[in-house]
């Protein structure tokens, strides 16, 4: 098995290939030389006519003059290379048969408006045209026979391809020097809006009035918690008949406690009046059997509201209600305004970071990826290699810098906080 580097395989495959296809090519040759001389007869061409309608009339003359000039911009046109491949031969043969329908397309508009004594030059035209399309024939069973010859030359398309791939270090050095450029400012921003709403924390009463926020939601849950016994026997009540009568007030307290209990009880006068008439209510009906509900729980709520009656709620308001004036006594204030805008520049910070660490993990993917490829072109042009020379190679891959670069931007993604 031969071991080489790409530089070595690239000399190893231009020397194989030519021997393989040193028969093609001789081939290809012959008709690339014959192509050439036809080339030259229908140019040719184009000066007989020039010369030729110098006699003509004004029209006539024009006519001959056009065609000669398309004759000669469609030959210059037509490029036959000299890098004889089975590729430039498949070229070749659709541009003749570009060349022959495009001359004799405008042949066609022209030729039969012409003076008759060009009819000889049209002639030999014509056969010169013949000649061309006989060695598009030609090339058209060359290319049948020697069709495994392109196999060969597909192999020297992926050689280049993983050369290519094997020289992608610089580029992506550069992508990771501008993210990380972008994401070290990204970082310096997001540390100074942090540290200024540390700050403004320290020196400002916001910390009060985030507790103020948390006491507020404790009272909350803890008044919910209370009234949950309730709830049922409630809800029965304002949707049963029972015969019992309950004032505006009462029937207002009955729905708001136990949709929004806080800011019922904060709302409330001292005492809770409207809630005491509303369960009173219950009360009333759980003792004249009006309130369908189990015995169990018609108890319970005659205890949840006996309880209540007896101030179980009122330490839970008074909490509530110093709360809310605390509240209004900082609303003046632009400490909550200031708060939430230092909060929005910490989060607007964070997610600049974030974009920018994307954009890194972004680039480890395609490092992923083009190391990828590396490895699996590589092992297609070993196996190809294998079928179309009989020969094992064995490719060695430089070392390309990949890995760590990889390595770099996934430890620079983990720096940014989660």
């Amino acid at each position: 098995m031969k071991k080489l580097t790409i530089p070595e395989l690239e000399e190893w495959y231009r020397n194989r290939l030519q021997d393989e296809s040193k028969d093609f090519i001789k081939e290809a040759e012959k008709s690339y030389k014959s192509v050439e001389r036809s080339l030259r007869d229908v140019d040719s061409i184009a000066t007989q006519l020039r010369d030729e309608s110098e006699e003509d009339d004004e029209e006539a003359l024009g006519i001959a003059t056009r065609f000669a000039l398309k004759i000669r911009e469609t030959v210059d046109d037509f490029e036959v290379k000299s890098d004889i491949t089975y590729e430039s031969t498949e070229e070749m043969q659709e541009e003749i048969q570009d060349f022959i329908q495009e001359l004799w397309g405008a042949g066609a508009r022209w030729i039969k408006r012409m003076d008759k004594r060009h009819k000889g030059t049209i002639k030999q035209l014509d056969v010169y045209m013949k000649e061309l399309a006989n060695e598009m024939k030609n090339l058209s069973k060359l290319l049948f026979e020697y069709s495994w010859v392109k196999d060969l030359e597909r192999i020297g398309s992926r050689i280049d391809t993983l050369k290519d791939l094997t020289y992608g270090k610089e580029q992506f050095e550069e992508q990771i020097r501008q993210v990380t450029m972008k994401m070290e400012q990204a970082r310096k921003e997001y540390d100074g809006s942090k540290q200024t709403y540390v700050d403004f924390k320290e020196k400002s009463n916001v910390s009060d009035l985030l507790n103020l926020d948390e006491d507020a939601d404790h009272v909350a849950v803890v008044l919910k918690m209370k009234l949950n016994t309730l709830r049922k026997p409630v809800k029965k009540f304002t949707q049963q008949d029972t015969g019992v009568m309950v004032g505006p007030s009462g029937q207002k307290a009955l729905n708001d406690y136990w949709e929004e209990p806080y800011t019922a009880i904060v709302e409330e006068p001292d005492g809770h009046p409207a809630l005491l008439e509303g369960l009173a209510g219950v009360e009333k009906a759980v003792e004249k059997d009006t309130l369908k509900i189990k015995d169990r729980l018609a108890r319970r709520a005659v205890e949840e509201i006996e309880a209540i009656r007896d101030g179980m709620l009122l330490d839970l308001q008074q909490q509530a209600k110093e709360i809310e004036k605390k509240r209004r006594e900082y609303a003046e204030s632009d400490v909550y305004r200031r708060d939430e805008k230092l909060q929005e520049e910490v989060n607007e910070a964070k997610k600049n970071l974030e974009y920018h660490k994307n954009d890194l993990l972004r680039i480890a993917d395609d490092i992923e990826r083009q190391m990828e490829k590396i490895e699996v072109f590589k092992r297609r042009i070993e196996i190809e290699i294998k079928k179309a020379f009989d020969e094992r190679v064995h490719i060695e891959i430089e070392d390309h810098g990949l890995e760590p670069l990889l390595a770099k931007c996934r430890t620079k993604a983990k720096e940014v906080p989660s």
